[in-house]
């Protein structure tokens, strides 16, 4: 099983590197026959689970979505050889462009406020690999800064619930002020050279006081790390990515650990270095934290799950999605399924727990017939796949 596991992984992984452009991952796609009804109609049905959940459509081709403040949502739009960059007011559901980027983007984030976006792009250049691009978008302004980054993936921090962000320099991990202009050293590169790794860029996440950060180094699956507390320092266990990690409080972080095709989400406790685990046995886990609303959201095999810090308590939505953020209130959220932006009240989702169990079960019942039809299944992995979505699905409601 380990071995199929692994094997499955790796074949999303491809995907994930030679299709940049189609980061909303229809993992469906890759493991049933797209020719099939049930194929058709398993998307079908996980769009009508939106419709159930009482969500807002809001536009189509997106590729990355965040909450700005507590009214609008931002997002970026993917068109041929073009991305715009645009907001949603959620209130009177008016739409604005802010921005047109060129080139591939490989990353979104979103300070606290909503003032600055941090993107990653790829750029081509003739006769030559793309090259990275770090800018920073001020949507007051609708000025661009850049900063020197080549490395073609994400390669920073943002502030816990400021307007700042962390990257690494020559000098070591720099805090960068937008609003300024400024950078000055956070952290010596003297502080976690043992860590460093050849070709990868060095990512620190700062606690929400500044008084502790983690620092991690590593691609593919192959990372270091190294906590560093007030007159202490040492390895976070099982950390295997450099972008799913987030302070959660100033003891407590969230982050991704486990072997490819099998990822789990821990919370992390600094200071008893003992942690829970949020979800395990996860093809994916995208994790995300929303600051001011102290909810952690994350996938179980593409489902959106979240955790709410403030009652200990978790919920399985019973919708398929990424880049699911909270608003400030908490209230809502916004995800992406088939590069669609849907905004959705949390209190629905609580409130139609049994309707949304009762779409899981026929969304179980179509991936049932998938499994009984081999001529559904497109690879030696499509079996394992669907029996992972059906135990996924399994757990809506309970």
């Amino acid at each position: 099983m380990k071995k199929s596991v692994c094997a499955l992984s790796l074949l999303l992984g491809f995907v994930f590197l030679a299709g940049l452009n189609a980061r909303d991952i229809n993992l469906d796609a890759i493991y049933i026959n797209q020719d099939s009804r049930l194929y058709e109609r398993l998307l079908e049905s996980k769009i009508d689970a939106y419709r159930e959940a009482g969500s807002r459509f809001i536009d189509r081709d997106v590729i990355f979505a965040c909450w700005g403040d507590g009214f609008s949502i931002i997002y970026v739009k993917e068109l041929p050889l073009l991305n715009i960059i645009r907001s949603f007011n959620r209130s009177d559901g008016r739409g604005a462009e802010l921005f047109r980027i060129t080139g591939t983007i490989t990353a979104f984030r979103c300070t606290a406020n909503g003032r600055f976006l941090v993107l990653k792009r790829l750029v081509a250049v003739e006769g030559a690999i793309p090259r990275g691009e770090t800018l920073v978008l001020d949507v007051r302004s609708k000025t661009i800064k850049k900063l020197q980054s080549s490395y073609p993936f994400i390669d920073f921090s943002l502030a816990s619930g400021g307007n700042s962000l962390f990257y690494e320099t020559g000098k070591g991990i720099v805090e960068y002020l937008p609003d300024t202009g400024v950078a000055r050293v956070a952290i010596q590169r003297s502080e976690y050279a043992g860590i460093a790794t050849a070709g990868a860029p060095a990512i620190a996440y700062m606690s929400p006081n500044r008084k502790k950060a983690v620092i991690v180094s590593g691609s593919g699956g192959s990372y270091r790390s190294r906590m560093i507390v007030p007159g202490n320092a040492w390895p976070l266990p099982g950390v295997t990515s450099a972008s799913e990690i987030c302070w959660v409080d100033n003891n407590r972080l969230a982050y991704r650990t486990g072997e490819s095709g099998n990822y789990s989400v821990r919370l992390y406790d600094t200071v008893s270095r003992r942690s829970v685990t949020l979800v395990r046995n996860s093809l994916n886990t995208n994790l995300q934290f929303s600051v001011f609303p102290k909810m952690i959201s994350f996938l179980q095999d593409q489902i959106i799950c979240f955790h709410d810090l403030r009652d200990n308590e978790s919920v399985n939505t019973g919708l398929e999605g990424e880049d699911v953020t909270f608003s400030p209130d908490g209230n809502r959220i916004v995800s992406l399924y088939l590069k669609k932006l849907f905004l959705t009240s949390v209190a629905t989702i609580k409130k139609k727990n049994i309707e949304m169990a009762k779409a899981g079960q026929r969304i179980s019942s179509l991936y049932r017939q998938v499994l009984g039809s081999p001529e559904n299944l497109t690879n030696e992995y499509s079996s394992e796949y669907v029996r992972k979505k059906l135990s996924a699905y399994g757990r809506i409601g309970k």
